[in-house]
């Protein structure tokens, strides 16, 4: 028998050994927590990415000049118009929080229950008890997103009772536009070049939706005709020319000539078809010139050999406004023209943005009936790869970190790939990634927010079926084998 003072210390030992296992335990626990709290990997893995947030708006997040008040006046309680996005509303916002928590704060009204606040925000806002908003405010400005405006809808559903679908969620698109036009200094407009052939501005347009992105980049969209205002009007943050089928007067020219060289902004969108030499003289002087030919390519069907007009460029990996697409394609349809680049062009940086390779070449001597057979000729033709889109930069430095007061000119051989229709999500970031370059903002040239779509699993009726007999049959069965065979083992 251990003495009883013998005893006493093993039983202390045991204590006091227990006692330090708890303590790093909870040592253990807390840097645990720590660790998982301020370091972590954020990650969506859901199919649409629906809780992603676009490099535009994180980019956007990073560079906010002043603190953002979110208030998001809803009632999930109630039948409002709207109340169908709440949630998505809720996760979007934590994700905003979550790219920059110290200047995004935001607050939940909810009318039904807190009513002093909901009649303070109505009074402070103005706007109607019934109405179900999100209110963006910063730098002494304010701006109203109503929530039914943040989903697209299918309407089908109420024939037979029932409420509408949500299919697409707008929910980034609206506040990043939001953000972008209450952070903006100053107002500036983007005007669309008229007179000469080109697609009309406004409703019912062939680029309605090139100018609804457009204006979601926080600035204003205008049509321009230089016949009557005579120049280019002084808030103007840039003028694009898309695809004119004419060209443009002397004195037009003249207007767009004196904006360029006095640090104007020109994106020109080129119509290979239209005979413009006036046009193609003024983008010469600047360094980029159109070439009088096709960007094309032959495929064998069968027997015959057929001529393909549509064109699949890549966006240059090096340049300040494309290597973000790096990976993408880039859907020229119709004609293309090529484009060559001087780059001894005094005082201007000129860049390629869009390039084809082979096999596709610049066919100098380019049929239209698709009867005639068509070679690439080694004399005549241009060999890839082809220039498609460029941008030239007068008075500008090489070094993308230095910004300075410059002329910004983008040039495409091709103006139907922004049309209604044919416009694709890479294109559509390339033009705005460019038209943000044009505005000095190239921390905004990036990809930009899009309707996040209702995703839809469609099953045949025998992959429903194999997923039947797997759910209600293999996988029980298998249960039953495995525990058949356990109580097997165990009773040998």
């Amino acid at each position: 028998m251990k003495p009883p003072q013998e005893s006493s210390r093993r039983r202390a030992g045991i204590r006091f050994g227990v006692a330090v296992q708890i303590v790093l335990a909870l040592i253990l626990l807390g840097a645990a927590n720590y660790a998982g709290f301020h370091y972590y990997l954020r990650g969506d893995w859901s199919p649409g990415q629906k809780y992603r947030l676009s490099e535009q708006t994180k980019s956007l997040l990073r560079n906010l000049p002043a603190p953002v008040n979110i208030y998001v006046f809803f009632s999930p309680t109630t039948a409002a118009p709207g109340f169908e996005v709440y949630g998505d509303v809720v996760n979007l916002l934590k994700e905003y929080q979550s790219a920059d928590r110290s200047r995004i704060t935001v607050e939940y009204v909810d009318p039904m229950r807190n009513l002093a606040r909901a009649r303070e925000l109505q009074s402070l806002h103005q706007f109607g008890p019934e109405e179900n908003l999100v209110i963006v405010e910063t730098g002494g400005r304010s701006k109203q997103i109503a929530a039914v405006d943040m989903a697209e809808y299918d309407y089908l559903p109420q024939v037979t009772g029932n409420p509408p679908r949500v299919t697409a969620f707008k929910g980034e698109q609206l506040l990043t536009s939001a953000l972008l036009e209450l952070t903006a200094p100053e107002e500036r407009t983007v005007y669309f070049l008229q007179g000469h052939g080109e697609p009309a501005v406004g409703e019912g347009s062939p680029l309605s939706l090139l100018e609804e992105y457009v204006a979601r980049q926080g600035v204003r969209v205008a049509p321009l005709n230089l016949s009557m205002t005579g120049a280019v009007p002084p808030d103007a943050g840039a003028v694009i020319v898309a695809g004119p089928r004419y060209d443009l007067a002397p004195a037009s020219l003249e207007a767009l000539r004196s904006y360029w060289q006095k640090e104007g902004r020109l994106m020109v969108l080129i119509d290979p078809e239209a005979d413009a030499p006036l046009l193609r003289a003024f983008l010469s002087e600047a360094g980029i010139t159109p070439r009088n030919d096709r960007v094309l390519r032959t495929v064998q069907l069968g027997f015959a050999t057929g001529i393909l007009r549509d064109v699949a460029g890549r966006f240059d990996p090096e340049n300040r406004v494309t290597r973000r697409l790096q990976g993408a394609e880039a859907m020229l349809p119709g004609g293309t023209c090529s484009l060559a680049l001087d780059r001894d062009t005094p005082d201007t940086v000129i860049l390629p943005m869009i390039t084809a390779g082979d096999p596709f070449w610049g066919e100098t001597e380019y049929v239209t009936d698709g009867e005639k057979g068509v070679a690439f000729a080694a004399e005549t033709d241009h060999a890839p790869p082809l220039v498609l889109a460029a941008m030239a930069e007068r008075g500008g430095v090489a070094d993308e970190k230095v910004e300075v007061d410059s002329s910004r000119l983008v040039v495409t051989g091709n103006s139907t790939f922004v049309a209604d229709g044919s416009i694709t999500e890479p294109n559509l970031d390339f033009i705005l990634g460019a038209l943000n370059w044009m505005l000095d903002r190239g921390h905004l040239a990036r990809v930009t927010p899009k309707p996040v779509r209702a995703f839809n699993l469609n099953l045949t009726d025998l992959e429903t079926g194999r997923l039947a007999l797997y759910t209600m049959v293999a996988i029980p069965a298998a249960a039953l084998v495995a525990g058949a065979f356990v109580w097997w083992r165990r009773r040998r």
